[in-house]
């Protein structure tokens, strides 16, 4: 064996020294004649390059079939195993700090303004993320999620072309855009994409449309785009929240006491709809703006079994019990896009202080629970409030990684 390596070494230095003497003199064709010379002396240096690329390919190709790697070809695969090995141990690796949404949310808000000079590692504690050049999108998306459920202990793994999340035993794979069961994902194109983004908390900004946005808004609700609109799979989402259909949810939902109002709300948000009720309550006593939301409030929507107006079937976060909508008695101001676009075209450019708007303290202080807000939605419904923390974290994980 170390005789037919050597013979490969000789000949690439052969190839080496025959292309020195051709780059200093390409006007040669052929070797001087000599009166002992052979023929295969005569050949020309292209003939001869030839005849040695040719062995030492010869050499390779039998070396493959005899089982031999070449050792950088072996380094190589041994750096890419142990790449997808670290990459997956850091995607699963074990949050021991984090034991709920609430520490999550609080980091997040305590550090609100300097969060962009954060290290990853000071928000998990204990987990060493990856370059987001080695992860895409979908992966990041599915590290929010185990990560805003940590009870939930989901793991995350790559798994014949797809990232995947596996929950309880069953394994969903993010599909371009689609978290679909496994067996499912060959079907993506069938399915519409999840609505799932970067909770940043900013509101809406009607000013920086461009006139391409306007156009695909305009769009929104139509009977052209009702008529185009992909079913989109919530199974995940039922198999998470344990909402698979109205009577397993409505075992889940609980009556809880609400800024003075009785509302019905999935049993995972009871805990924080306490603590935001009296952070709320504890604003109030400092501030008049406050306090005057919280006499003004008429209503307090909760739990209600429904798909989303405006669209063609998608599922609203209320039919988890995880969304709240707060009606106020003296609000005459628009509240939700589809309302207003029943008598104005351009419902989009409304801008946002036209609209009723809940108190920034009181947004941020639902926002610190993991909950998103309405009016940071281009189609704005700003009385609207659902348990969201998936996306406060995923706004984190891309932040933490463009340090």
């Amino acid at each position: 064996m170390q005789k037919f390596l050597n013979l490969i070494f000789c000949l690439y230095i052969c190839l080496a020294i025959i292309s020195c003497v051709s780059d200093k003199d390409s006007s040669l064709d052929a070797f001087p004649d000599t009166e002992n010379a052979s023929e295969e002396k005569k050949l020309s240096r292209k003939e001869i390059i030839e005849l040695i690329e040719s062995t030492i390919t010869d050499a390779e190709t039998e070396a493959a079939e005899k089982g031999i790697v070449q050792a950088e070809e072996a380094d190589a695969k041994e750096k890419e195993a142990a790449q997808k090995e670290k990459t997956e141990n850091a995607l699963n690796f074990p949050l021991p700090e984090v034991k709920n949404t609430q520490q999550i949310a609080d980091f997040i808000e305590k550090n609100y303004e300097k969060r962009f000079e954060i290290p990853f590692e000071a928000y998990s504690g204990q987990l060493e993320m990856p370059d987001r050049d080695l992860l895409p999108f979908g992966a990041i998306v599915l590290e929010a999620y185990r990560l805003a459920y940590p009870d939930k202990k989901m793991k995350i793994y790559e798994k014949e072309g797809d990232w995947c999340i596996e929950l309880d035993g069953m394994i969903f794979a993010w599909a371009e855009g689609r978290l679909l069961p496994f067996s499912k994902r060959v079907e993506a194109e069938s399915y519409g994409k999840q609505i799932i983004y970067p909770n940043n908390g900013k509101p809406r900004n009607p000013k920086a449309y461009t006139q391409e946005d306007i156009a695909e808004l305009m769009k929104k609700g139509t009977k052209a785009a009702l008529a185009a609109e992909k079913p989109v799979d919530n199974t995940f989402t039922q198999f998470l929240l344990q909402t698979n259909d109205r009577i397993v949810t409505e075992r889940n939902i609980r009556s809880v006491n609400f800024l003075g109002h009785r509302v019905n709300v999935h049993k995972m948000i009871v805990p924080f709809m306490e603590k935001i009720d009296g952070e709320i309550r504890a604003a109030a006593k400092t501030s008049k703006e406050v306090s005057k939301f919280i006499a003004d409030v008429s209503e307090i929507g909760g739990y209600n079994w429904r798909t989303i107006d405006g669209t063609a079937g998608r599922r609203s976060y209320h039919s988890y019990g995880l969304a709240i909508d707060i009606n106020a008695k003296s609000n005459k101001k628009p509240t939700y896009w589809e309302w207003v676009r029943t008598w104005n075209s351009k419902w989009m450019l409304v801008p946002q202080s036209s609209l009723w708007l809940p108190p920034e303290p009181v947004i941020k202080i639902f926002e610190k629970y993991g909950f998103v807000w309405g009016g940071t939605w281009d189609e704005y419904d700003t009385m609207h409030f659902e348990y969201r923390p998936e996306l406060a974290v995923l706004a984190y994980l891309y932040m933490a990684d463009e340090e």
